[in-house]
């Protein structure tokens, strides 16, 4: 199932993904609170920092 994760930095900004496999979110829900959230996407390792609270929802998420 494909969905899109919703991440929140130490400043409060936010960073959605779409289209991510929920296996990606379960990785990056591991790594919340930690200093380095670092994960695989489209074969690239990226590291998101401190992430916290962290969000899936099924689908896209649509943004005007």
């Amino acid at each position: 199932m494909k969905g899109s994760v919703i991440l929140f930095n130490d400043d409060n900004e936010m960073t959605i993904i779409e289209n991510v496999e929920e296996a990606v979110y379960q990785d990056i829900k591991e790594q919340e609170g930690s200093d380095h959230c670092v994960v695989t996407l489209d074969d690239h390792e990226v590291d998101f920092g401190y992430v916290s609270p962290v969000y899936w929802r099924e689908g896209q998420i649509h943004t005007d």
